[in-house]
């Protein structure tokens, strides 16, 4: 006879108190999550928003991390709930193991500040996961607080034990399968933030999947190694991908968006000196969205304060004079990822249009390229069928197996931008013929 399972073990998944949650959610809470809860490290979640300078494209993207970081809490409970009636999932965990990764995904973003995943790939901005984890292993602290001594207090679990599913680590093993759980194509990160931002942004590319029966038919493959979707919940894994690639295309990845994220990164490029700067971590975790531009603001070189003006202060986006398409010239979109060919191509923009009268600083044009792991590739994950064999998703689905071309398609774009006041004189210029 089966035992009742991990999740009938934990209190967590019987608590009797919930927080409503919008979009018409309930997150069940203990006393003992309430108090990580109500902690100063996890409170300061409310002062930075999920999508940073999305609000000057969608006015109302104004919601935070700390609503999202409930939401995954809230997604992993029925993730877990519902795996766990699979003997082979079961067998592998004990009740620490669903717990460290509970508390691992209502955690997950603690390292988070503003703007933080639009500047990580500078030297002075580190990784927001590189601050979660020493968050909660008690090597950094914010305002005076040491959150492993918390955790250990409330949960008896040492902070490795959370933080192996923050790190990277190998695709098979015991916790391998946990840790798809929150990060991994089918991952209840996603399954939250698709939903949560697509209603705050007003739009619904990202809420026409049906999250029950998306979670209902989530399954573990044979092996134990991989999570996966039985053949029912196919058309929902369907519209779980096409939301992730809408909202891609129409809101992260947005042109507009893109513009002032990358005016924001090119005045954070002058700040290196902060990479050598040991309270600079602890400086970070204190701003919220708007002392943190502020901030900016005050540290900008002379260049950049008009641009730290029209990002802060107004809403003046820089406008595309360009953009390449990997699938329109992939040689040239190679090219373009070196950055010497980029400034070089630049010289000679402001070289032109001096001849001609028209004045341009090397400020005036910013750059946008996306990040390596942003247009690698499409991740992939087996469909179970009802007599138990296992085939990729894209080989069961031609709708998944055109969608990762499409989605690269989509980010796979190098543009560049011009301030504004610029835009209309010289938006004819025929930069390909300098390629």
């Amino acid at each position: 006879m089966r035992s009742r399972g991990r999740a009938g073990i934990l209190p967590e998944f019987t608590a009797q108190h919930s927080i409503k949650l919008s979009p018409k959610a309930s997150v069940p809470v203990t006393d003992r999550i309430l108090n990580l809860i109500d902690s100063k490290t996890f409170q300061r979640l409310r002062r930075v928003r999920q999508l940073s300078l999305a609000d000057r494209v969608f006015p109302s993207a104004t919601h935070t991390r700390f609503s999202h970081a409930l939401g995954v809490y809230r997604n992993l409970l029925d993730y877990l709930r519902h795996l766990d009636r699979f003997p082979r999932f079961q067998d592998q965990y004990d009740r620490e193991d669903y717990l460290a990764l509970l508390l691992a995904g209502l955690c997950h973003d603690l390292g988070h500040y503003p703007c933080s995943h639009q500047l990580d790939h500078l030297p002075a901005f580190p990784a927001h996961e590189t601050l979660t984890v020493a968050l909660l292993e008690g090597k950094l602290q914010f305002d005076g607080e040491n959150l492993a001594d918390l955790i250990h207090n409330q949960f008896g679990l040492e902070p490795q034990q959370i933080t192996q599913y923050l790190q990277p680590m190998p695709q098979a093993g015991k916790n391998a399968l946990l840790k798809q759980l929150i990060d991994s194509p089918l991952d209840a990160d996603k399954c939250d933030y698709l939903i949560r931002d697509s209603h705050n942004c007003g739009v619904d590319y990202g809420s026409g999947f049906d999250r029950e029966r998306f979670i209902d038919n989530l399954m573990p493959s044979r092996d134990g190694q991989h999570l996966g979707i039985h053949e029912k919940g196919l058309v929902s894994a369907e519209k779980f991908q096409l939301a992730r690639y809408w909202m891609y295309r129409s809101v992260y990845w947005g042109h507009t968006v893109r513009a002032f994220i990358s005016m924001l990164g090119r005045v954070c490029e002058a700040m290196s000196e902060h990479a050598a700067d040991p309270i600079w971590q602890q400086q970070l975790l204190g701003f919220d969205d708007f002392s943190f531009l502020n901030y900016i603001a005050d540290q900008a070189q002379k260049d950049h304060v008009e641009i730290m003006q029209q990002l802060a202060l107004g809403r003046r986006p820089f406008k595309r004079l360009f953009t390449l398409s990997y699938y329109h010239n992939p040689e040239r979109y190679e090219q373009l990822l070196n950055p010497e060919l980029r400034a070089d191509l630049c010289e000679k923009i402001v070289r032109a249009l001096k001849q001609s009268n028209r004045f341009v600083r090397p400020s005036d044009l910013i750059w946008d390229v996306p990040p390596p792991y942003k247009t690698n590739r499409w991740e992939t994950f087996p469909v179970i069928t009802g007599s138990g064999t296992e085939v990729p998703i894209e080989r069961e689905s031609p709708v998944i197996q055109a969608l990762g071309n499409a989605f690269l398609h989509g980010v796979r774009k190098i543009r560049l931008f011009i301030h504004p006041d610029l835009f209309e004189p010289i938006q004819t210029l025929e930069i390909n013929e300098w390629l």
